[in-house]
């Protein structure tokens, strides 16, 4: 018992480290497209990702069947060359209110893929949970309304990442068991890289000559820490824990990005944020994982 709880509490660890991370990529993503387009910031951070990971490869990529590396292939671009440039330049096209209701909506469609395609049970309070936390989110990003005229295309462009975020939160969980954490996020890496580079020669946008100072130091933390580790993170949770269950912890992203902007900003917390906090907090505890008891004789 005491070794499950052991390994919980280091899932629970891992799951709190890449939501803290992750949710200082979006403020990094606005300060990095100061200096950079999209494209050629996805090539950097998927670059960048793959040179620290390649050792896991060094040795295993060769005796790969052709099954795994299609879906090392298709993870790759579907879950990191598409969406990172769907999502930064609808960041960049659309507005803050619009990216609030995408945070809330991948935790949601990430779910559901998990209990229609997956297989996976989705127990009722589960279920109550995920509503609860995207109400919270609503709250704490202001209780915003879509539909903003003029962010049309960002709108859409955001809501095309979740779903291909979705798909990869859901499929890499397999990957992840079979080929390993490190292996795993490795290959997805240079897969992504691979489908990355393309988009970015298509697009014609060049090297910047200048690099602002903020979009350097954004550029790294968005490469090392917002894609090498917090992905590696997710690969080396999601073997162990329901994907359902991983969806609910990315709730907590909004709560971290709020305190995070509250340390480079002077604004103030209002009672939206409270409410939706705590919300949020009552739904990770509705859909807790419950540790099994021992058996007693």
């Amino acid at each position: 018992m005491s070794d499950i709880i052991k390994t919980r509490n280091r899932d629970l660890v891992s799951l709190l480290v890449m939501n803290f991370i992750w949710a200082g990529t979006y403020p990094a993503t606005v300060l990095a497209l100061i200096s950079l387009s999209a494209p050629l910031l996805t090539v950097i951070r998927l670059g960048t990702g793959t040179l620290v990971m390649i050792p896991f490869l060094w040795r295993s990529v060769r005796s790969w069947s052709f099954s795994v590396m299609m879906r090392v292939l298709f993870l790759g671009i579907v879950g990191f060359s598409l969406p990172l440039v769907l999502q930064t330049q609808g960041l960049k096209a659309s507005n803050p209110e619009m990216a609030a209701i995408s945070i809330a909506l991948e935790p949601l469609v990430t779910a559901a893929m998990a209990s229609l395609w997956l297989k996976q049970p989705l127990p009722k309070a589960r279920r109550w949970a995920l509503i609860v936390a995207a109400m919270g989110v609503w709250a704490v990003a202001g209780f915003p309304r879509p539909g903003v005229t003029g962010y049309v295309w960002g709108d859409i462009l955001l809501v095309l990442a979740v779903m291909c975020f979705a798909l990869y939160n859901n499929f890499s969980s397999s990957l992840s068991r079979y080929l390993g954490p490190g292996e795993a996020t490795a290959g997805t890496f240079l897969a992504g890289f691979a489908g990355a580079v393309p988009i970015w020669l298509l697009t014609g946008e060049p090297i910047p000559l200048v690099w602002k100072l903020p979009s350097v130091e954004a550029t790294i933390y968005l490469a090392l820490f917002g894609t090498a580790l917090a992905y590696f993170l997710w690969m080396h949770t999601v073997s162990r824990i329901p994907v359902a269950l991983m969806a609910l912890f990315l709730y907590l992203q909004p709560i971290l990005g709020v305190l995070l902007s509250l340390v480079f900003t002077p604004a103030r917390i209002g009672w939206p944020f409270v409410a939706g906090s705590l919300t949020i907090l009552l739904a990770l505890h509705m859909g807790r994982e419950k540790i099994p008891t021992a058996n007693k004789s």
